[in-house]
Parts: structure tokens; C-alpha cells; sequence
């Protein structure tokens, strides 16, 4: 597995988990989608918002990674790969990474996605089904998951876990309204951060609610934090960094050496 250590530059996210589109083929126990209808939201991403997250990650000049889902399945779009190679064009440094339920990937799909400029492709086999082996893919199975409750949208706790979370802290999520979530836990959308057309990434990141809350969050007090983090169960982020390191170690899994840039080993 490789070693992250803290970034050395100003904490901004490390990770940018964008919702292109919001649907998916699939409903998985696991997943609020199984629970819960949709959010009342539109299917596609506008081009507006599209464009406003390139041009503010052009600003930054963002060079982590970069994953196109919430709860969906971006291999639905017909013109994924038209838009992840402008987020490449614009963001040379970035690390395209794709997650997939692996439905509609065949051999064609993904020598596209990877000739768009997918640095990575990691497939979750979700009924555990044998998926073809390929260079750049890392297969994942059910078992490999680390489950949550969702922030109490798939099953409900007895009490707080009361327990650092420093998820907010290095990952930035733009639903596909444009809006930054305060985490891919927010399955109902009740906590935006502040919106990307009305707003740059930073003035969202370093916002003093935003601050706050994370503030909470790093010290354990979900219970001072909001209410979704009140009864959420994950603890893939208690230790700085530690939900990017999974991520970092299912990608090794295909593609050994796979570092962040900016981060030592």
C-alpha cells in the first residue's frame, strides 16, 4: 500500500468528486438507492456548470484526483468521454479516475475511455460476478467495500460514533446542480456548502461554515457538527487522509505506483 503522508502546500481538497450525471442502472442493499427514491434533481450536468468547475479548477491549478460519480453510474452518458478529455486538456496534471459498476464497459468503452484520458479505471463488481481483466483497471468486489450507513439514509445507529472524520477535509463533491455538498454521505442534499456558479472553489473550501464544521468533524464531535454526521457510521476518513489512501491502494492493486502528486511516500 502507498504511503500519504500530509500535503506540504495549503489544505485545499487533494480530491474532486464530480456528479455528471445522477442515475444509475443498478440498486444495490447497500446503497440508498435502494431505500430511497432519486433526489429530485436533473439527470445531466448543465454545460454551464461544466464549464464553471474547469475554468475554477484551471485557477487552481488542480492536480489530484478527479472521479465523475455520486450515486451514479457514469458509463450511462453517451458523451463521457467528450467531457472528461476537456477536463485533461484544461488540467494536464489531474488524475482522471473512473468508478464503474462495469455494466456497459466492453473492450470498445473502455479503449475509449482510456484513449479520452482515464488514468484509471476501478470496477465494482457488484453481484460479484468474473469481470474481464484489462491494464489500467482495479476490480473491486462487495467484500472489499468499506460500508456505511450513508449518513443514516441506509440503516439507523443507536448512537454517535463519536470518532473523527476528516472526509470533508480532503475531498470536494459537486452534485450535478453545481452545488458542493459537505460530503458524498449527503445522500438528500440538506447541507450545500455554496454553489459553483455563484461562487469560486475557494470561497466555497475555506468558507467559515464550511471551516467549522470541519473543525467539528476533526475533533470527533459529530454531534456538533450537522445532524447527517450525527448518525453516520463511516469511519473510512478518522485518520487525515485515510479515505484517500483506500482509494490510492485499490488503484496500486492495477496500477502499482500510483502516487498523488505533491504527497510523499
Amino acid at each position: 500500500m502507498t504511503q500519504i503522508s500530509e500535503p506540504k502546500s495549503s489544505p485545499m481538497f487533494v480530491a474532486l468528486e464530480i456528479e455528471l450525471n445522477s442515475r444509475c442502472n443498478r440498486k444495490c442493499t447497500y446503497c440508498p438507492l435502494f431505500h430511497h427514491d432519486v433526489p429530485d434533481v436533473p439527470e445531466f450536468m448543465k454545460e454551464a456548470v461544466i464549464n464553471r468547475i474547469i475554468e475554477e479548477l484551471k485557477v487552481i491549478d488542480f492536480n489530484g484526483r478527479i472521479s465523475f460519480h455520486l450515486y451514479s453510474e457514469p458509463l450511462l452518458m453517451k458523451n463521457l468521454e467528450q467531457i472528461i478529455a476537456r477536463f485533461v486538456a484544461a488540467l494536464p496534471r489531474a488524475k482522471p479516475i473512473l468508478f464503474t459498476n462495469g455494466d456497459f464497459l466492453d473492450d470498445e468503452r473502455y479503449q475509449s475511455l482510456i484513449s479520452a484520458g482515464v488514468f484509471h479505471i476501478v470496477v465494482t463488481s457488484h453481484s460479484n460476478r468474473p469481470v474481464r481483466p484489462r491494464r489500467f483497471q482495479t476490480i473491486v468486489f462487495p467484500s472489499d467495500l468499506p460500508i456505511s450507513n450513508r449518513g443514516g439514509s441506509v440503516y439507523s445507529i443507536d448512537s454517535t460514533v463519536m470518532k473523527p472524520c476528516y472526509i470533508p477535509s480532503s475531498m470536494m463533491l459537486i452534485s450535478v446542480t453545481g452545488e458542493v455538498l459537505l460530503c458524498c454521505d449527503d445522500f438528500f442534499r440538506e447541507y450545500p456548502m455554496g454553489n459553483v456558479l455563484d461562487q469560486s472553489l475557494p470561497e466555497i473550501w475555506f468558507s467559515k461554515r464550511f471551516n467549522s464544521i470541519r473543525e467539528q468533524l476533526n475533533k470527533g464531535n459529530r454531534n456538533g457538527a450537522t445532524a447527517i454526521c450525527n448518525k453516520c457510521d463511516n469511519v473510512e476518513g478518522v485518520m487525515p487522509w485515510s479515505s484517500e489512501r483506500y482509494i490510492v491502494d485499490v488503484i496500486n492493486r492495477g496500477r502499482p505506483g500510483y502516487e498523488v502528486e505533491g504527497w510523499s511516500n
